[in-house]
Order: C-alpha cells, then structure tokens, then sequence
C-alpha cells in the first residue's frame, strides 16, 4: 500500500494550521469582528437571534460563537480559533472533493493552493463566519458526490443536513444548492434524479423558514444591500484578481486554465466552473439594486479556484509537477497577496486603559470600528466603566443626539474620547464641548493607512487658583485622580493635572512613588516628562492646563496602607523642586487589598 499521499496531505494540513496559528493575535479586533462579539454575548446566548434580526447575517454562527466563548473563553486567541479550526477541515475537505472530481493527486495538490492561500489565511484568522461557512459549502459538496453515487437514507440525510447548515451560516453559501442543482441539471443522468435531488433540496430548504420573515426584514431595512460594498469597476477586478489568485497572476491564470481545459471530457470540472461562476454572475446581476461586491462575499470562490490550480498542477508529469509545486509553495511563503491591517483601535485601548482617570467614563466617535473598541476597552479597564459610542447615540437618538451628549457633559467633569479624524466634516462634538466648558488637556494619535485616529483628554478645567501644591516657583498640581484601593498586583494609575505660572526653559520630570508607614520608598513609577514625553514642561503655555497620567506598579508591593507621593525635578542635574518645605508631596493614603 502507498502510503505518500498520506503523509502529503498531512504535511499539507500542518503547514494549513502553522499559518493559520501564526501572528493569530498580531492585531486587534476590527469592525466586523467586533460585531461578530457584540451578537454573541456568552452570557445570553438566547437573545443572539434577536439582535442579528437587525443585521445581514444568518444566526448559526453567532450562536456557536456564543456558546464557545463560554468553553473557550472570551480573549481574541480563543475566539479566533474558531476560525481556524474549520478553516484547517476545509482543507482537508478540498483533498477529499479533488480526490473525488479528479484524481486523489489533484486533491491533494487543490489543498496545498487553498492551505497556502493569503485570503483564507487572512479569513481564517478573524472572529467571523467565513471559515465556518467555507467549510459547510465544500462538504455539502463531498456529501453531494457520494449522495450521487450512492442515494441512500444516510448520503441523503448527511446532504440535508449540511444544505440547511449552509444556509444558516451565510446567505451566500446558499448558492452552492444552486451549483449543484445546474450540475444535475447538466450533467446527471437519467433525469429522475435531477427530480429525486430537487425533493431533497427543496425539503431541506424547508428548514430555514423559520428564519426566512427575519431574511425578509433584514433586506427590508437594508435594501440598498452592504453599505461598504465596491464599485463594479475595472479596480475592483483587477484588486480582486490578486486578492484571490496571487502574484504573479500570470502563473495562477495559466493553472486554471490548464485545470479547465486539461481533459475536458470529463464532466467534473463543470462543477466547479458552476461553483466559480454562479456567485459572480448573481453578484453582478442584483448590484443595480442590492450591492453585495466585496471582497468577502465573493471570497467563496476560493474554493473552486484552489480545486482548479490544483487539477493544472496535476496535468503536469511527476517531476516536473513536483518543481511547480515546490515553486509555488516557495512564492506562496515568501510574498503576501493579500493583507488586512485592521485599525489600531487595540493600541488606542492600550493607551487610554495605561492613562485612565478612575472612574471617568470613555467615549468613541470611530463610527464602525466603536464595537471592537468596546471590546477591548472593556477588557483592559475596570468593570462596570461607562464606555458609550457617540455613532451609535447618534442612529439611536437621531435629532436628539445633540441634547443627549449636552446631558452626559453636564454631568461629567472630565474623559478620554476616541476619535477618527474626518476633514471633511465639522465635528459636531466641539461646540457642545466648548459650550460646556472643556479644554483638551492631552492627545494621542495613531494611524491606519495614512488616516489619523485620535484620542483626545477633555476636562472641566479647575480655576487658576485652585491648587493643591506648588513645586518651586512656578508648577501648580490642580487635581490628582487614583483609586483610593487596589487589588495586589494590579497597576495603580494616577492622574494629574498641571499648570505653570511661567515659562520653563526646562524639561522637568515627575516622578509618583508609594511610602510606607516609616517613610521609605517602596516602588515608584517610571519617572518622564509628562504625557511620556508628549507634553514637556519646556513647551507648556502660561496657565494652561496639561494632564498627565503614570502608573506605578504593584506587583511586588505587600498587602497594606501606603502614602501616594509627588517629585518634580531637573533630569539633568537631579535639582528638586520643593513643595513647600518638603522634596515631595504627599497626595492620599492608597490601599492594597
């Protein structure tokens, strides 16, 4: 018995996991990851279906999802794994179906395209349902081949069953019951069983009707179909081309049309030209009236072209199909086709969670993006902070949106707020920000594909006169933030505001630290010019206020009462600023529990 394409397909499914694992948690979440955790809250798994009701998107996934972060928990690694997971089968799947369209060659050669393939790797590694319903197409695909075969009561409930599951994870993979029925229709003979297959694919379309008025609804209220969807232009092609096949796009046109051509007798490779072309035709054909072109609906393809490529491969003799091969695979491992950077809102949230007042609420004016950043915001800063969207105030509350946000001013006196900066527009938060008596006291910016992202510390300045301490001539500290208690190990962030009563040649730097009962320096945070660096005492304008933010860390501070303490000084020569009489001074008592 030869057991080589045993160990070739094993290769292949390790080297389809190593880069699906690989960087997994390089970058945060993005958008539509974020919506993806939004509608499947672990903590009530049963109102999933009710909230997708106002989405695009069949409510499989979103439940499995759901109950898998109660299993696997709820950090991006474990979520994402759900991708790869069925991502590294479909695979494995493709080696199955090739094996079954062509030779067991092809196949395997079809899964080392599809495990190389930058866009299903990129697919793979995100919390949403494309690997899951990649993977229900190609086997509803190798259920439908041995359901031909063989019709008997198990093929044919195994089949049913994965049409309905299809169908109920992504309204695109849907069209694979179309594939199928033009396949039969084509190629099946006699015709009874073109009509015994149309009775078992009627029967397990039966099944979504319990969703089909919700499907109904969604493009009620979305008829203009994907809001973000492309052009039908010659860029978008041109971009998916690469996006799909890969550079140099030459070489991955010449397999395919080796893999359709190469024995054409054969009726197999129709099947796959079906499954290539009914999504495209379908895409193109609705667009005037619901725009569905992204890159993603139509990444299904991905599947019948590793198929395709696999077969052209195939067509070649035994040595020089081995060179080809390791050629591609050499192409594939070295060069990227296909990349999504996704906004930085994760560094965004770092910031803001290593800079965070206690108890301020944080707001987000970053339009899709604000659910990932909830996520992550959520996760880095204490439970129960208030984190709100102002994009979502403004579809919720609509004409109201400006009194609401006058409300929540009003009742706060300071926060960080995440914002992404549009030129073209006012932003409508200014004004009731200056109406209400806020000065923003510290910024930080980031950037995503050229476009600046901000955020931005807003307060309700104290008076001038409302200090707390002088540090030698001229720096007034006018309000300290810090939790009065904190757990062991947790890190103590303390946040001030400054001001000069004049002009300082030079860059000073604060330092805060904790004291114990007799005095003595237990841990101290790292000392800087303020903002870390971003705010220097040298630039600071005359009775403005800067805030700043330091933590210190209480990793190896015993459990006790200890004294929070403040030292300006000159970097430079270790000059101190006296508070009075005193080197340092001494802001609260903090508690470590």
């Amino acid at each position: 018995m030869n057991r080589q394409p045993f160990w070739f397909l094993l290769f292949v499914l390790l080297l389809a996991a190593c880069l699906r694992l690989y960087h997994l948690n390089q970058q945060g979440l993005w958008g539509d990851e974020g919506w993806s955790v939004e509608f499947s809250d672990p903590h009530d798994p049963h109102a999933v279906t009710e909230q997708l009701v106002y989405d695009l998107h069949p409510p499989l996934y979103f439940i499995l999802l759901s109950y898998w972060r109660q299993v696997a928990g709820d950090n991006v690694v474990a979520m994402r794994l759900l991708g790869v997971f069925p991502a590294v089968l479909t695979v494995a799947l493709v080696a199955r179906l090739g094996r079954t369209l062509f030779n067991p060659t092809a196949g395997i050669l079809a899964a080392l395209m599809l495990a190389i393939a930058d866009k299903h790797i990129v697919l793979s590694q995100e919390v949403r349902h494309y690997p899951l319903a990649f993977m229900w197409m190609t086997w509803c695909s190798v259920a439908y081949f041995q359901w031909i075969k063989k019709p008997n009561r198990a093929h044919t409930l195994q089949y049913a069953i994965l049409i309905m599951l299809c169908v109920y994870t992504h309204y695109y993979a849907a069209l694979i019951v179309m594939v199928q029925i033009l396949y039969a229709v084509f190629v099946l003979r006699p015709w009874e069983r073109v009509g015994r297959l149309l009775l078992v694919t009627s029967i397990s379309m039966l099944a979504f009707l319990p969703w089909a008025a919700v499907a109904y609804y969604q493009l009620l209220i979305r008829p203009e179909g994907i809001t973000h969807s492309w052009p039908r232009t010659w860029d978008t092609f041109d971009f998916l081309v690469v996006d799909f096949i890969g550079r140099p796009v030459a070489l991955g046109i010449g397999l395919l049309l080796v893999g359709f051509l190469w024995r054409w007798h054969k009726p197999t490779p129709s099947y796959v030209l079906f499954w290539l072309g009914i999504p495209i035709v379908v895409t193109l054909v609705v667009y005037p009236q619901v725009k569905l072109i992204t890159d993603r609906n139509l990444s299904l393809v991905l599947i019948p072209l590793a198929l395709v490529m696999g077969r052209g491969i195939a067509a070649f003799p035994a040595p020089g199909r081995g060179m080809l091969a390791l050629i591609i695979v050499a192409n594939g491992l070295t060069s990227l086709d296909s990349y999504f950077d996704h906004p930085p809102v994760r560094e965004l949230s770092v910031y803001i969670a290593d800079h965070y007042p206690a108890g301020e609420p944080v707001l987000m004016d970053v339009e899709g993006e604000d659910k990932a950043m909830r996520y992550h915001l959520r996760e880095l800063l204490p439970t129960g902070t208030d984190i709100i969207s102002l994009h979502q105030w403004r579809l919720d509350y609509k004409i109201y949106f400006l009194g609401v946000l006058e409300t929540f001013l009003q009742e706060h006196d300071g926060f960080w707020i995440a914002y992404w900066v549009n030129q073209d527009r006012v932003w409508d938060v200014e004004e009731p920000l200056s109406r209400n008596g806020y000065v923003r006291t510290a910024s930080h910016r980031d950037y995503h594909l050229g476009y600046p992202i901000d955020v931005y510390h807003y307060d309700k300045v104290p008076a001038i006169e409302e200090t707390i301490a002088l540090f030698g001539e001229s720096i007034r500290l006018h309000r300290v933030k810090v939790a009065h208690e904190i757990q062991q190990g947790e890190p103590l962030t303390v946040s001030l505001w400054w001001s000069t009563a004049a002009e300082l040649p030079i860059s000073y730097s604060v330092s805060i630290f904790l004291l114990n009962a007799a005095g003595q320096l237990v841990v101290q945070g790292p000392d800087g010019p303020p903002q870390g660096g971003q705010a220097p005492t040298s630039g600071w304008v005359v009775d403005q206020i800067y805030f700043d933010s330091q933590q210190v860390d209480t990793q190896a501070v015993e459990l006790g009462q200890y004294q929070l303490a403040v030292k300006v000084y000159n970097s430079t020569d270790g000059a101190i600023l006296p508070v009075e009489t005193d080197d340092y001074f001494v802001v609260e008592t903090i508690s470590i529990r």
